[in-house]
């Protein structure tokens, strides 16, 4: 049996980033050169490794990141990776081709499902040199983002919390308690409204562009490649936000104001209101 490792022994090591592009493009070679599936699906199982070394490295420094945003060698470490991050995508996209070309694509569907290479097809769809450079702005934006969230000190009833320790307050059965903590959550998000919009709308433009710079009118085509959908698009987005307003919104209604008739306050709920279901608590 394997021992187990706790999240906090995990080692982390910011590898070689010109060394991993090295390996992609080796891998990208022996794919494309491959004269057997045998030798096709030893290039894919060595580049799904080098991934999985990667993205494992990637993500123990992003986690660790944001359990604590003023750690200085994460910080850093996540400012790497948002740069890393792209330029890998980029590098990698030569192997994506190679495995859409190579002549030994049925027996690796076969063994493998037609999944991957549906997903592959996806995939490089959202990635091309021209948007490099907007991905690593759009990951250091959504990084400010998460700091700037991560950074909130809220004081309240004599002490002072983040976003998360103020939640239980935000829940009280106590209706002065309980509307306080949002007019205190409230307050944080007004002072730092200047700097929420300017994000957001940065993001906005990022995105915009670089679906304009794939041939797109706008961004939603990107964004649903990026999301990994492949079962369903925009079109059945927009019948279920239809279906959602017919059947779902009626219902909805009606809960809420059984809400509001069990704690006894006015419907529509206040949002300090609809935070409580119960008077006995949550």
């Amino acid at each position: 049996m394997t021992e187990s490792v706790k999240f906090k022994d995990m080692p982390y090591e910011r590898p070689d980033l010109e060394a991993v592009k090295a390996e992609y493009a080796r891998l990208a070679a022996a794919l494309a050169d491959a004269e057997t599936p045998e030798a096709a699906e030893a290039a894919f199982l060595e580049k799904d490794q080098l991934d999985r070394h990667t993205q494992t490295a990637a993500e123990l420094a992003m986690i660790r990141h944001v359990i604590d945003t003023r750690d200085e060698f994460y910080d850093a470490e996540a400012s790497f990776w948002d740069e890393a991050q792209p330029e890998l995508q980029q590098a990698a996209d030569a192997f994506t081709a190679a495995l859409l070309s190579s002549p030994f694509r049925a027996q690796l569907e076969e063994k493998y499902g037609t999944l991957l290479f549906a997903q592959a097809e996806q995939e490089r769809r959202t990635i091309d040199p021209a948007i490099v450079g907007d991905m690593k702005r759009e990951n250091a934006l959504a990084q400010e983002y998460v700091k700037l969230i991560a950074s909130a000190q809220i004081p309240f009833e004599g002490g002072t919390y983040t976003l998360s320790q103020l939640t239980p307050f935000k829940k009280s059965a106590d209706d002065a308690q309980r509307l306080a903590a949002w007019k205190a959550e409230g307050l944080w998000y007004k002072e730092h409204q200047a700097d929420f919009d300017r994000i957001y709308d940065e993001l906005t433009h990022v995105r915009d562009a670089m679906g304009k710079k794939l041939g797109y009118k706008d961004y939603l085509p990107l964004g649903y490649d990026r999301m990994g959908r492949l079962s369903y698009g925009r079109e059945d987005v927009e019948r279920f936000r239809e279906a959602v307003r017919t059947y779902v919104v009626p219902l909805a209604d009606k809960i809420y104001r059984a809400q509001g008739s069990r704690l006894g306050v006015e419907y529509p709920l206040s949002f300090a209101d609809e935070a409580l279901s119960f008077r006995s608590g949550n």
